[in-house]
């Protein structure tokens, strides 16, 4: 009973002075390829989301004129989409076994989220929606600069156009050409950012593309977060960061010293207990949901939530 009571007050403090926002980036104020022009070129000229405590920024599109000639505009109106992709698919085959191609760290879009100063940003999760031409790209990802753009960020996908491949690939399914079938709808990332204090970039990538010529698209981009603290303790851990990805939660600070980790799930019941200077906890076994987390460092602690997905 004591056990459950602790978690209670835990959990009243970190649910209860985040502020929650959706962030959504519709790109109204796309036109279709034309000559550059200020509303018509490789940056999202639409109004950015507003949110207490965090700067948004716009969306621009990077293709290194070392890789390709870069286009002037979006290839449609209302939406993100550019040309000249990397390739690496055979037109009409649809088996993701059969692509040749590889990520380009050169070619992307990003978008960057900016914490106000002393308001910590808290990032959940980001939904999109994704769209090729007949020739477009097959395969994409996104990644975040949180670990420098190393890994791809946890995926799922709702769907029936696209699947989830090894290494959280997002691979479209169909090779039709229709009003449909080249649009993956419900693309989802896991963020699991918490106390962000410094800004964050997110980057798109989209190769596998069948011809030189062929694109990729996203819309309706929806970031959700919080702002302010999720936690309140008299002593706060500088520079603590924690999140989860590919099964690992990561909990770093400042400091390189020995931390002790727990956490607890809903029901109050302490799942893990550990100690680390950095490295990664492994939190395959654990069920998707909501977790506390608290950590102490120095004879300082923190409590945060986090989601497991």
């Amino acid at each position: 009973m004591k056990k459950l009571y602790t978690l209670i007050s835990l959990l009243t403090i970190s649910l209860t002075f985040g502020q929650a926002f959706m962030g959504t980036y519709d790109f109204v104020g796309i036109t279709a390829i034309a000559p550059a022009s200020p509303t018509n070129g490789l940056l999202d000229p639409t109004p950015v989301p507003t949110a207490t405590g965090v700067t948004f920024g716009g969306f621009s599109a990077i293709i290194s004129s070392s890789v390709v000639t870069p286009p002037t505009g979006s290839t449609g109106a209302g939406r993100f989409s550019y040309l000249n992709q990397p390739t690496g698919a055979t037109t009409a085959i649809d088996t993701y076994s059969t692509m040749t191609g590889a990520l380009d760290p050169l070619v992307y879009y990003k978008v960057t989220l900016t914490p106000q100063a002393g308001i910590p940003l808290n990032l959940n999760s980001m939904t999109f929606k994704s769209q090729r031409s007949s020739t477009g790209v097959r395969t994409f990802a996104v990644r975040s600069s949180v670990d420098n753009y190393a890994t791809n960020l946890a995926a799922s996908v709702t769907s029936s156009t696209a699947s989830i491949q090894p290494g959280n690939i997002f691979f479209v399914l169909s090779d039709a050409n229709t009003s449909t079938s080249n649009i993956s709808t419900g693309n989802t990332v896991a963020l699991n950012y918490v106390g962000l204090t410094t800004p964050v970039t997110l980057r798109f990538y989209g190769w596998n593309s069948e011809v030189a010529g062929g694109s990729f698209s996203i819309d309706d981009v929806v970031i959700s977060g919080s702002t302010g603290a999720l936690a309140t303790n008299q002593f706060q851990i500088e520079g603590l960061k924690i999140f989860v990805n590919y099964n690992q939660l990561n909990v770093v600070s400042e400091n390189n010293v020995l931390k002790s980790v727990a956490v607890y799930n809903v029901l109050g019941k302490q799942v893990i207990n550990t100690t680390t200077t950095g490295n990664p906890i492994n939190v395959s076994q654990l069920a998707s949901g909501i977790y506390i987390v608290k950590v102490t460092e120095n004879g300082k602690s923190n409590t945060l939530k986090v989601v497991i997905q």
